[in-house]
């Protein structure tokens, strides 16, 4: 982190002064994290301006790991988790919107979640079902932004009534032109990897497509989750593994960060610090990008 802040330009560091000199030190605790935690909205936009100097990504995808750990050590229901899990993701869309980002993609229910307890599988389902409808219909973020919901998984494993959930909030933001949000509900990365082959060899079959003529780009625009490339991901909780989570995006030089932080406690400042390391690293990774094409 200390090489992080070292490499700002000087118009970064003068914003981070004057967030700091405001918030002062905060009882010793760290100068810039407790900035970025009690200066509040003043210290976000301060932050988001050091972030808008440089290059934005245009893509970001999110593990969202951690809200059952985080109910438990709060002595509270693992459903009380997930719902603290949506209320920060409804945090992380509105610092993705300040910040320019164009798609965000976040891992909301793993096909192999449903071998989750019933009670817990209910929970999610009940929960999904609200907050898709709740997104929709009431998010000042979707409202003012025009924020397309797109969710991407295997839709056959829904029940009727999650599925009539899912493409009631593709319907009713189908002509959003802001931010893309991808949720990937009963998704797997496998899963979607077979469902772009398998409609490949339809495609071939009924003649829409030449055998020969398959390729790497063929594959990615029968792909579940569409473009661009994949910029970060970012993984909380601790835990480094992908969980069969965009496996294909991910291989094509995305710049990965695993957060040992619970994702309910995924903060600003942490996704800070994220994207300022990407912006330095960012001509590393387009040199390999490019050297594999």
């Amino acid at each position: 982190m200390a090489a992080v802040l070292l490499l700002l330009p000087w118009q970064a560091w003068a914003t981070l002064a004057a967030v700091a000199l405001a918030v002062g030190l905060a009882g010793g605790r760290p100068l810039w994290r407790a900035a970025a935690d009690r200066a509040g909205s003043v210290a976000r936009r301060a932050l988001v301006r050091v972030v808008r100097q440089g290059r934005i990504p245009q893509h970001i995808a999110f593990i969202m790991d951690g809200n059952r750990r985080y109910a438990r050590r709060r002595q509270q229901a693992v459903s009380q988790g997930h719902v603290s899990g949506f209320d920060r993701l409804s945090n992380v869309l509105e610092w993705c919107n300040a910040l320019g980002v164009g798609h965000v993609s976040v891992f909301a229910f793993a096909i192999n979640n449903f071998s989750r307890s019933p009670d817990e599988v209910a929970a999610l389902m009940g929960l999904a079902k609200a907050k898709l409808r709740e997104l929709a219909e009431k998010s000042d973020l979707v409202r003012r932004h025009g924020v397309r919901i797109c969710i991407a998984g295997n839709r056959a494993l829904l029940a009727a009534d999650v599925l009539e959930a899912v493409e009631y909030a593709e319907q009713a933001t189908r002509h959003n032109t802001g931010m893309r949000l991808n949720i990937c509900f009963s998704y797997s990365a496998t899963d979607e990897i077979a469902t772009a082959i398998r409609r490949l060899a339809e495609d071939v079959e009924a003649g829409r497509l030449d055998a020969a003529a398959i390729d790497e780009r063929a594959l990615e625009s029968r792909l579940l989750i569409p473009g661009p490339d994949l910029d970060i991901l970012v993984r909380t909780s601790g835990q480094i593994r992908f969980s069969n989570y965009m496996l294909w995006q991910t291989a094509k030089h995305a710049y990965i960060r695993f957060v040992d932080v619970l994702w309910p406690d995924f903060s600003f400042f942490q996704m800070f610090c994220i994207l300022v390391s990407w912006q330095l690293a960012y001509g590393r990774i387009q040199q390999r990008r490019t050297a594999c094409t």
